[in-house]
């Protein structure tokens, strides 16, 4: 089903490229907007926090969600270079999905706070929490798909994608916790690997190319 969604995008070589671009331009507008409060932080602060920042809140996860447009086509034209350079990723796409549906359910969960008009201390905690595990799910899918993106790819490539998986994989597992290091880090891991992913796609030579110079 995604790959047919994404499959109606243009997904040349270098036009696919841009789209990872796009990608990261509208996760980097959306984290601008705001910065939403943990389950550290006590329920009458978050209650208030939402009422306060209602409508930044409501359009930052609407950026966030039509981020997944693009993200899903850069993972289409991905799996389609693989495909022309004589390799199949069958992980790529169902890696990717993943990622779209931890994505909905990050933005659905504050979407929903923002529009409550009597949002309680206890309920916006509790919520909250379930927040951060959906956060979590995010970058634990984020480093599958990492790890997804870099089969077949040189070792230098493959080595980048284990460090950046194993930084989101750490950050999903202590960010529940409260442990903040790897909150900025992290993230900005994953989108320099999609960035560099870009580059690759933009600036590599074609698969047939490298077909045809096999042959010669």
């Amino acid at each position: 089903m995604i790959g047919r969604a994404a499959a109606r995008f243009p997904l040349g070589g270098r036009k696919g490229a841009w789209w990872g671009v796009a990608f990261v331009i509208l996760l980097f507008v959306s984290a601008a907007m705001v910065s939403l409060p943990t389950a550290a932080e006590p329920g009458n602060r978050i209650a208030a926090f939402y009422k306060a920042h209602q409508q930044v809140i409501v359009w930052q996860q609407i950026v966030g969600t039509l981020a997944l447009l693009p993200f899903l086509a850069f993972a289409a034209a991905l799996s389609r270079w693989a495909r022309m350079d004589g390799r199949r990723n069958r992980w790529l796409m169902p890696a990717a999905g993943l990622v779209a549906l931890a994505t909905l359910a990050t933005s659905l969960v504050p979407l929903a706070m923002a529009l409550m008009p009597n949002l309680s201390p206890d309920l916006a905690h509790q919520l909250t929490v379930v927040e951060d595990l959906a956060d979590s799910v995010l970058f634990a899918s984020l480093a599958g798909f990492v790890l997804a993106t870099s089969t077949g790819a040189p070792v230098w490539v493959r080595a980048l994608a284990v460090l950046v998986a194993i930084a989101s994989l750490a950050r999903a597992a202590l960010s529940p916790f409260g442990v903040t290091v790897l909150d900025i880090a992290a993230p900005l891991a994953v989108l320099g690997f999609i960035v560099l992913l870009s580059g690759r796609l933009l600036f590599s030579p074609s698969p047939r190319h490298h077909t045809e110079d096999s042959r010669t």
